[in-house]
């Protein structure tokens, strides 16, 4: 007894800057994926290297960039731990790197505050920083996370950045550019009261675990005590003094839709476009019967070329068609519409018709369409053994891609919060 394989479960990329910004912006959306059983990836751009130090014991540790790097990675992968853990991978590292280049870190951008009140970028980004890179690289390293990962969606902040840091605008445009060359749908985190909106997630079953996530990034924010009249009130203040809190939906805007690839057999055309390929198969049969009962006769040299030629394109287009287009539908029009022609020109003719006579000429082309097109309806259609040999073979690819992903540093992952105006890492 057969089974169906049941589906995979849906499989999300969260492209973020530093670490931290995966679960302020949009931690309660990954939490709440993970438990409805999705496979999600953080994907996360620099180790926010020039990010703050909060607390007393880690002060010393502000301004030592591979230090700074190394404790910031231990509160990233406590943090998605707390969310439900998801899969983790650094830009430029295995699994988000093409495999023809060699590994590489992008560093933390750095900002500074502008004239409006929004981020800007630093006058003393490094060298080896985000915003430094080539952008065509960096888009080459979020597309080889889409495709090691399997991802079914890209998520990232809007165009802005959310509040404009140099580093959250770049992953922006490289998460974006990547998921529109691998035709993967990309969603950009928005503010819930924004003007566009088109999904939002009720993320307050999830807030003990995002509030426990947050309690990992000590490094870069305080949070606030649980209030015992509100307790799935969570805030928190920044290290510029702004007290923010957790929204209780995160809200999303749709990128426009990538371009559909367009319609490759008849099977995949609207109702319309069925019915505009048949009258086209039709009349295409029309056409190819009335020339070939007019020229089926026709030697050269006592070489009877009419009928080769007449044949020849009889077979190329039924054959053609259902090759093509893997239609029987259209190989019946045009086979119909041949004999059809071929009839009313020799009915017009009557009797004493000269168009098709009793010699071999005359019996290949009232019979060979008839039976070219039989025997091309009659053969088996292998487009479904086809494509169920390319679903294993593609299935066996997700298999090994998730295992060199499984072993990759399991550390992680996601930037600021989508939102106000937050720091600068």
């Amino acid at each position: 007894m057969s089974k169906a394989p049941a589906p995979r479960p849906e499989r999300v990329l969260f492209v973020h800057a530093h670490p931290d910004d995966e679960t302020l912006s949009s931690g309660g959306t990954i939490a709440t994926l993970l438990e409805l059983g999705a496979e999600v990836t953080v994907l996360t751009a620099t180790r926010g290297e020039r990010g703050e130090m909060l607390t007393e014991a880690l002060a010393p540790l502000f301004g030592d960039g591979p230090r700074v790097a190394a404790h910031r990675e231990t509160e990233i992968a406590a943090a998605l731990a707390a969310l439900g853990g998801p899969a983790h991978l650094w830009l430029g590292s295995g699994g988000a790197r093409p495999t023809d280049l060699p590994e590489r870190r992008y560093s933390d951008s750095g900002m500074q505050w502008g004239p409006d009140g929004r981020a800007i970028a630093a006058d003393d980004a490094p060298a080896d920083s985000l915003t430094a890179a080539d952008l065509g690289e960096v888009v080459d390293d979020v597309r080889a996370a889409i495709r090691s990962t399997g991802a079914d969606a890209v998520v990232s902040y809007a165009d802005d950045g959310g509040y404009g840091h140099p580093d959250h605008v770049r992953v922006h445009h490289a998460a974006r550019y990547a998921a529109r060359a691998e035709e993967v749908p990309f969603s950009m985190i928005v503010p819930a009261d924004s003007d566009e909106v088109d999904l939002t997630v009720d993320v307050l079953p999830v807030r003990a675990k995002v509030r426990a996530a947050v309690e990992q990034y000590r490094s870069q924010v305080t949070v606030d005590p649980v209030d015992p009249s509100d307790p799935q009130r969570l805030t928190w203040v920044m290290p510029h003094g702004v007290r923010q809190e957790a929204p209780a939906v995160e809200a999303f805007r749709h990128d426009a839709d990538p371009v559909p690839p367009a319609p490759q057999t008849f099977a995949e055309l609207t109702r319309q476009g069925k019915v505009t390929a048949v009258v086209v198969a039709a009349v295409a049969g029309l056409v190819v019967g009335a020339l070939g009962t007019v020229t089926h006769q026709q030697r050269l040299g006592g070489f009877p070329v009419g009928m080769v030629l007449t044949t020849l394109i009889v077979l190329g287009l039924v054959v053609g068609l259902r090759l093509l287009y893997r239609s029987r539908a259209m190989v019946t029009a045009a086979g119909v519409a041949i004999i059809v022609a071929t009839q009313v020109l020799v009915s017009v003719g009557g009797a004493s018709s000269p168009l098709v006579l009793a010699n071999l000429a005359g019996y290949v082309w009232t019979f060979a369409p008839a039976v070219i097109a039989a025997f091309t309806l009659a053969w088996p259609d292998l487009s479904g053994l086809r494509a169920r040999a390319a679903a294993a073979s593609a299935s066996a690819s997700a298999e090994a891609g998730a295992g060199a992903t499984a072993s990759a540093p399991a550390s992680s992952s996601d930037p600021a919060a989508s939102g106000a105006p937050g720091r600068r890492e």
